[in-house]
């Protein structure tokens, strides 16, 4: 899978449980898309065309609309967006945006709990 990280997740280390998965990974940083409205690179990453799109925003699901959208989209509802406190919840994210369809949205928490997003 091709994934894109937004620009609240650049560590390196981030993308490290994704490569260990065989997955493809960049970020907005690296596609030269840093400082981009939401809206913009969602349109940008479907047309690349990117599979799944993580964040940490949590209010990207209420600022934009997710229903027409045909990449995945992943929020982190996380505690911290600190690396060392987002890796774990990255390996599991790694291991089941395979089984995420197109178009899907998903809110992970800290707990590792998946809760699909209505858009």
């Amino acid at each position: 899978m091709l994934i894109l990280l937004d620009e609240n997740l650049l560590s390196q280390k981030l993308k490290q449980p994704f490569l260990n998965e065989g997955h493809s990974i960049s970020n907005v940083y690296d596609m030269g898309w840093r400082g981009l409205k939401d809206r913009e690179i969602l349109d940008l990453a479907e047309n690349h065309p990117f599979d799944v799109f993580i964040t940490a925003d949590k209010n990207l699901p209420y600022q934009q609309n997710l229903a027409d959208r045909v990449i995945a989209i992943v929020v982190l509802d996380s505690s911290s967006t600190r690396p060392d406190h987002l890796v774990p919840l990255m390996r599991q994210v790694s291991t089941m945006i395979s089984s995420l369809p197109a178009g899907s949205a998903v809110r992970i928490n800290d707990a590792g709990n998946v809760v699909s997003i209505s858009p």
